[in-house]
């Protein structure tokens, strides 16, 4: 297996990390795919360090961790920490499933093509078996990532189901990617 990202790589800007991370491999266990889109958050209105007070604490005071949380009350979404300067935080909104498959579709309540089973955060972290208990992991310590082997092309636009902070094209994903979210 190829060497892993340590938590160094992490150290950096959200948006530099968010962008760096299109194309890598992302891990949990015997699953994984091509991590194909991502959103960033800083001190943006819409991030959670600002938004969500103590519990934004990870974004805040730590880099190359796993924040995960929960939405509408019923899906994970993973987060990477990043900054050693401020808060930071990438949310890893698909990846285009390569190995583990056969887990990932047991994990669904319903039966999907391969290009849907982690498009959008919520899908993804149930395809990966990814939940609350890995809030404030390291990174490389049950989620794991493999760097890529070389730079795919990249696309922005502004961040998915946000009110604030829509005029940052934070969002970056590789275009033409069937496993990308469609854009709302």
């Amino acid at each position: 297996m190829n060497p892993m990202l340590t938590a160094d790589f992490f150290a950096r800007d959200a948006v530099t990390v968010a962008q760096e991370l299109l194309g890598c491999t992302l891990w949990h266990g015997d699953a994984g795919g091509i991590i194909v889109e991502t959103e960033a958050y800083t001190d943006d209105p819409a991030s959670h360090a600002v938004l969500r007070g103590p519990r934004g604490q990870l974004m805040r005071e730590t880099y190359g961790r796993l924040y995960v949380y929960l939405i509408y009350g019923m899906y994970y979404c993973l987060n990477f920490t990043t900054d050693t300067r401020g808060p930071g935080a990438v949310l890893i909104r698909a990846i285009a499933p390569t190995h583990g498959i056969e887990s990932m579709q047991a994990r669904t309540p319903r039966p999907m093509p391969v290009h849907e089973l982690a498009r959008g955060p919520g899908r993804l972290c149930r395809a990966l078996g990814i939940g609350r208990e890995h809030n404030g992991e390291q990174i490389g310590h049950r989620v794991c990532l493999q760097p890529r082997a070389t730079a795919p092309p990249i696309a922005s636009s502004p961040r998915i189901g946000i009110t604030q902070g829509r005029d940052l094209l934070w969002r970056f994903f590789i275009p033409n990617e069937p496993s990308v979210s469609r854009f709302r």
